[in-house]
């Protein structure tokens, strides 16, 4: 059985390089994925204001559960050079969020931000 994921992505440090960096091996996860144009958000929230950040979303098909997709995510994220000690300086390489497994929602809070929104929008897709 195929599950529909909705994943959030956002970079605020080196953000082009690693947004790439998360496409081509986003690609090789999952069995389809389609993602938004990229574009520019505000941060949310006080403590990553080193920049705006770089969004996408994706809408991706996996025969994988939640459980076993977000350990693969972390370390797409570690890939990109995601460290404790860049997060505390507030700079973030890249934040791959899985927002909704099939009916799930599991960022609820996320499935209501505009760098969310937005990117559902433009690939035409309901939340």
């Amino acid at each position: 059985m195929l599950y529909r994921v909705i994943l959030s992505l956002g970079s605020n440090y080196n953000e082009q390089q690693n947004m790439a960096f998360a496409v081509e091996q986003l690609k090789k996860l999952f069995l389809s994925i389609r993602f938004s144009e990229s574009y520019y958000t505000e941060p949310v929230g006080s403590s990553y204001s080193i920049g705006n950040y770089l969004n996408q979303v994706a809408i991706a098909y996996t025969d994988c559960s939640a459980d076993e997709l977000k350990p693969l995510l972390k370390e797409i994220e570690k890939a990109a050079g995601r460290s404790p000690q860049l997060k505390a300086e507030g700079k973030i390489p890249l934040d791959v969020d899985l927002v909704k497994w099939s009916d799930w929602v599991i960022k609820p809070a996320d499935l209501q931000q505009d760098y969310v929104l937005r990117g559902l929008s433009d690939l035409q897709e309901e939340p």
